[in-house]
């Protein structure tokens, strides 16, 4: 029998603690025993049963899954490939004949299980060397409405066109309403050194982050990444001349084609911070090929 999971899941049974304890042969951890099989509504897949011998909890191989518990885990993958291509989520509902709010909770859910996905990929980087060449800026765009004004930093590896992070940050509205409303206060101070601190351990020494001429780049590249060189490059003003940003440039290109919530003349808005933090690390594991399910 195929070991279903490592532990009884009951927390005061001896075997949640310590699986196969008291056996002499710890290896075949045989504290369990099959008791039938159950059938979830989602796709009528019948799913073995086991009990442990012990307590006599009930428990099957699903438990241990991301998706246990949940009810139309189908859509998962739909969710996931709309979401990123530039569906908004009263279309994604309308599409997959579910509500609005079982769509943000399955962008919720997808969200974590890329930060999870994103956070391996980045310990695996770290440990072949890490990268030589990195790009990074920012793109602008807003929270409920075109006062609430917010910037994305992203960085991007440029070999390979892989996303090593993102952040979020707050700025000061340069609209009339904006001052009115209180958005007169930056977090940018905040957001990119964040930024900078999350990719600096795929960076390797004597690396190049290249940015454009934002006078406060430099002093937060040499606080928080020391030993890695600042290059300032500025995209032409002259449509068709080289682009020495062009590989970050393309990055936010191709987020505001992807995401209906970042076009730039759209009457769909970001209703929240989170909202978009989620959305965005379902294009983060879109584009660096997560498996998100």
């Amino acid at each position: 029998m195929r070991n279903p999971r490592a532990h009884c899941p009951n927390p005061a049974c001896v075997h949640h603690r310590s699986p196969g304890a008291g056996k002499q042969k710890p290896p075949p951890l045989d504290f369990y025993r099959k008791k039938g099989y159950r059938t979830p509504r989602h796709n009528y897949q019948s799913i073995p049963v086991y009990q442990c011998k012990d307590c006599g909890k009930k428990f099957s191989a699903t438990l241990v899954k991301p998706i246990r518990q949940q009810h139309r885990p189908e859509l998962n993958r739909k969710i996931f490939a709309l979401a990123v291509s530039g569906a908004s989520v009263r279309r994604m509902a309308i599409l997959l004949g579910c509500s609005r709010d079982t769509v943000l909770r399955k962008v919720e859910y997808l969200a974590g299980e890329a930060k999870k996905q994103h956070a391996q990929a980045m310990a695996q980087l770290a440990k072949e060397g890490g990268t030589g060449f990195v790009m990074m800026d920012e793109m602008e765009t807003y929270i409920h409405a075109r006062w609430a004004q917010v910037s994305v930093p992203v960085a991007v590896r440029v070999k390979t066109g892989t996303i090593l992070g993102f952040d979020l940050a707050k700025l000061s509205s340069n609209m009339k309403k904006g001052q009115t409303m209180g958005w007169n206060t930056s977090t940018r101070h905040i957001a990119v050194p964040r930024l900078l601190n999350n990719i600096a351990s795929v960076m390797k020494p004597g690396a190049t982050l290249a940015t454009d001429g934002d006078s406060s780049y430099g002093k937060w590249v040499s606080a928080h990444l020391p030993g890695i060189k600042h290059q300032k490059r500025h995209s032409p003003s002259v449509s068709g001349e080289y682009d020495p940003l062009h590989a970050i440039n393309v990055v936010h290109a191709k987020m505001r084609n992807d995401l209906a919530r970042l076009g730039r003349k759209t009457w769909m808005t970001t209703k929240t911070a989170r909202a978009l933090t989620d959305h965005l690390w379902l294009w983060v594991a879109w584009t660096n090929g997560y498996s998100v399910k």
